[in-house]
């Protein structure tokens, strides 16, 4: 038999689902009926869901998203190093150090992305947990398929 004091009672903060809006070129996002541009805005709700795999997700997004951002430093730098010191920088090396930045930066804006859309995805999840209904269809190879309906509510 157990009982709760009231001190003791865990406190559950009230997650609101964050929308991502397509636009051309950019993305953009609301959350409590707020448009935010960037991604990084996105930390404190994100964070606050207190979640191990949202903050994972969102926190390796944020290191990968800081490292492109000094490669691309570190390019710029190069770049402006062999302008002003010509003849000292050979052309092979230079494009081969700018080729593998780019390629890197890519890289990692690629991987990058795919974090913060786990770390949403998983934090609208959260956000849901009000009661729902849903139907699912699983595959079983050349067997055949199941179907599904659940209905989840919270107590």
């Amino acid at each position: 038999m157990s009982l709760r004091l009231l001190g003791q009672e865990e406190v559950k903060t009230k997650l609101y689902p964050i929308e991502q809006i397509e636009g051309g070129w950019s993305k953009k996002f609301s959350y409590k009926r707020q448009i935010i541009e960037s991604p990084l805005a996105l930390q404190i709700p994100l964070l606050e869901a207190k979640d191990s795999e949202v903050s994972y997700e969102f926190l390796t997004y944020k290191r990968q998203k800081k490292s492109a951002e000094i490669i691309s430093a570190f390019t710029t730098g190069f770049s402006v190093y062999t302008f002003l010191s010509k003849g000292r920088v050979s052309d092979g090396f230079y494009w081969t150090v700018v080729g593998s930045a780019a390629v890197l930066n890519l890289y990692l804006g690629t991987v990058s992305i795919k974090h913060f859309k786990k770390a949403l995805k998983r934090y609208n999840e959260l956000a849901q947990t009000d009661s729902k209904i849903s139907l699912q269809i699983n595959s079983h190879g050349s067997s055949g398929a199941s179907l599904g309906l659940a209905w989840n509510y919270q107590f």
